[in-house]
């Protein structure tokens, strides 16, 4: 699962960004796996994520959903996706997983040396490690980097830079104030993963920067 990877930014913007996703392997463990689904999506939501996602109930925490509703339609194969904003959290919810034991996989993104920081805290082993080796091909069609630091927040890309544009451009100009305009850009990312946390950051530097410029 990949798809949490390529985030794009600053290095000090990913100091409290973490994604998490868990999920059983199909073919291997998925038959049977909901209850152990539910126990570990419980975990997480009791740590207190700045975002949580469900494809299977189109929800998250911006568009709004209900607890038990999301529990009660965990199935086999749902997964468990949302983001994190405190190390602390994250490693604390390993730990729990540890302990429980439930056998479900877990991928959790963020800046390597963090990641194994926090992994050794919970007593834990990585078992793989993806890494983002950049963007090749036609890049000049890409959004401009600053776009992107929104967008790619998103790993399914359901965050056009048009959106991300204008959302900019009103906190700049002062028409709309940062956590609110995070919340916007969150809506349309089922999965949870967009951190609300780091984007209303990025906004209020940009609404600082374009203040302290007149």
């Amino acid at each position: 699962m990949s798809h949490t990877l390529h985030r794009f930014g600053p290095e000090e913007t990913f100091l409290n960004d973490f994604p998490f996703i868990s999920r059983p392997a199909m073919q291997f463990n998925h038959e049977g796996a909901a209850p152990k689904m539910r126990r570990v999506m419980e975990i997480c939501l009791d740590e207190g994520p700045v975002n949580w996602g469900s494809l299977t109930t189109k929800q998250n925490m911006t568009l709004g959903f209900d607890r038990e509703d999301l529990l009660s339609k965990t199935e086999d194969n749902s997964p468990a996706m949302g983001c994190f904003d405190d190390r602390q959290k994250v490693g604390n919810v390993l730990k729990k997983l540890k302990e429980e034991d439930l056998g479900m996989s877990v991928v959790v993104t963020g800046l390597r040396d963090k990641v194994e920081e926090i992994c050794a805290e919970a007593g834990l082993t990585p078992h793989s490690a993806d890494l983002a080796l950049g963007i090749f091909g036609d890049t000049d069609k890409l959004p401009d980097e600053d776009t992107m630091c929104y967008t790619t927040m998103c790993g399914h890309a359901m965050i056009s830079a048009g959106l991300v544009k204008q959302i900019r451009k009103a906190v700049t100009e002062g028409r709309m104030e940062p956590d609110a305009a995070a919340k916007i850009l969150a809506k349309p990312c089922y999965c949870g993963i967009f951190n609300l946390t780091r984007a209303e950051d990025m906004l209020r530097a940009e609404q600082n920067q374009a203040d302290s410029n007149g």
